[in-house]
């Protein structure tokens, strides 16, 4: 098969690769659209602590079941159009005997630990399968992981509806973030951003956004705000000092959401988190359920995801789609178009 494989630091390449085949419990898939997302270009870094060359990244990706290797075929069938979660879990640690497994101490992934999806072909274990509906194209699909993670951390918020709420970073999935929020109740949401396509495409959304780099971003949500604060932030940008100012703009008594993953060790304001007695909720990837009412969102709520999707490139260019992804210019989500034989 074609694939594009990271083959060392800040080198990937488009080459003919050995076509997986599945093991028991397994299904081939022919993949028809990737996305990029930070990972893929930490790992293209060589910054990823995991990833290993050579390598296939990708793991947000749709496509169509082309055989199985599983006695139990939990209701997929070949020529099924899925997703995958793709998360690998040990499930012998305690997280995993909880009930908790995505939070898996030894957990891995698809695109990282082993091989992943900007290929023609991926195995993933059928237990990891969604169906895709027909009302959700392939490109689109490939969305679905990013926006589980959305889903993920407003479950786990404590939000209500008519909540005053703040996204601190209008990214993939800090507007993934907002747009689940605008889907589940919360009334006033405010978006912080700097860089202009992505305040305009959060505009398009009808979302109110405040640009960090004109004002006083702090004073500008208090104002919005009546003075009272954020009922929960979302902080979505992972910057070093975005922590701090969520702490600054959440109301007393109320929450953050940490979503991103910062770099480096961030400061914190303890005065702030103290006097406030502020709730801090970390949250990481998704549950299940996460991935089902992603799917749910997609289907049926109306919200034309395609916006936040760039012109695909085919798999030949994925140089320079990752090229594309780093600059950030113009751009949201880059997307890889595998589709072709």
């Amino acid at each position: 098969m074609k694939a594009l494989v990271f083959t060392g630091k800040k080198n990937i390449e488009f080459k003919e690769y050995g076509r997986p085949v599945p093991a028991a419990g397994e299904v081939l898939i022919r993949v028809k659209a990737a996305g990029i997302c930070g990972t893929d270009l930490s790992i293209l870094a060589g910054k990823h602590p995991r990833a290993k060359a050579p390598l296939i990244m990708g793991h947000e990706f749709a496509g169509n079941i082309v055989s199985i290797n599983s006695n139990k075929n939990e209701g997929f069938m070949v020529g099924d159009r899925v997703t995958a979660e793709p998360l690998i879990s040990c499930g012998e640690c305690i997280a995993c005997k909880s009930g908790f497994a995505y939070v898996c101490q030894n957990l891995k992934l698809y695109g990282i630990d082993r091989n992943g999806a900007f290929a023609q072909y991926v195995t993933v274990a059928i237990d990891r399968l969604y169906k895709v509906p027909d009302s959700i194209d392939y490109q689109t699909a490939a969305l679905i992981e990013p926006l589980a993670v959305a889903v993920h951390a407003v479950r786990l918020s404590s939000l209500k509806t008519g909540d005053s709420v703040c996204v601190l970073g209008a990214g993939p999935i800090g507007l993934l973030t907002a747009l689940v929020l605008k889907n589940s109740g919360a009334d006033k949401i405010l978006l912080c951003e700097r860089e202009p396509y992505r305040i305009k495409l959060a505009g398009e959304y009808g979302f109110q956004v405040i640009d960090v780099d004109r004002g006083n971003t702090v004073e500008e949500i208090m104002e919005l705000t009546s003075g009272r604060g954020a009922d929960i932030v979302f902080e979505a940008a992972g910057g070093a000092s975005t922590f701090v100012t969520a702490t600054q703009i959440c109301r007393v008594r109320g929450e953050v959401v940490m979503i991103a993953m910062p770099k480096d060790l961030v400061p914190c304001d303890i005065v702030s988190l103290t006097f406030k007695e502020l709730i801090v909720k970390g949250v990481r990837v998704y549950a299940p359920y996460d991935f089902e009412r992603a799917i749910n969102i997609m289907s049926n709520s109306g919200l034309d995801f395609r916006k936040l999707l760039s012109t695909p490139f085919p798999l030949e260019r994925g140089v320079d789609a990752f090229a594309k992804a780093k600059s950030g210019k113009e751009v949201m989500r880059v997307l890889i178009d595998t589709s072709a034989e």
